[in-house]
């Protein structure tokens, strides 16, 4: 048996390999919904930011009001998330082409984490998919960065649903192989 740092995705118990499941059951259809509607998804990443930073804005922009602030330090903390919200809400594009560059660094840092586990479990059970997992996520990366900005707008939500869908299947793969804990 692997006595590496990831040996506890090789032993577990029922009960850990149910929830290892159940999150991989939720990956695949939170990526199936990337894969199917990215455009949809990569619209939603950037109004939820915009409506945080609007909300920021606004809650602020109420503290200064409350404790009637006069400095002006004190209202540009409040309104520069406010007029970047409201930039973002009407421009949702722009700022997806630069969610793209995050998740371009996202999918190097996930792709080589995902090949390090897949390195260490091996030769257990299951060490294959994640190592698959991880190639992928770099070639994603690799294939993205080719063809930013211009397909950004669709590609962002297909490439996070594609690897979020394959992360699933890896854990679901890695709950099924499991062997019981020995004492």
């Amino acid at each position: 048996m692997n006595e590496g740092r990831f040996s506890f995705l090789v032993c577990m118990d029922e009960t850990l390999a149910r929830k290892l499941k159940f999150l991989g059951i939720l990956l695949c259809l939170i990526g199936v919904v990337g894969v199917v509607a990215p455009k949809v998804i990569a619209i939603a990443m950037s109004l939820m930011l915009a409506s945080m930073l609007i909300l920021t804005g606004i809650v602020l922009s109420i503290y200064n009001f409350i404790t009637e602030q006069r400095d002006r330090t004190a209202w540009i903390k409040a309104l520069s998330p406010l007029v970047l919200g409201l930039f973002i809400a009407l421009k949702p594009f722009a700022l997806i082409v630069v969610l793209g560059l995050a998740i371009f660094f996202y999918f190097i840092l996930n792709g080589a984490t995902g090949i390090i586990m897949a390195l260490e479990l091996r030769p257990q059970p299951g060490w294959v998919p994640m190592f698959v997992s991880g190639v992928v996520s770099l070639t994603l990366a690799g294939v993205f960065i080719l063809f930013w900005p211009y397909s950004t707008h669709w590609y962002l939500g297909w490439m996070v649903g594609l690897s979020l869908l394959l992360d699933g299947i890896a854990l679901i793969m890695l709950a099924k192989r499991a062997e019981p804990c020995q004492p």
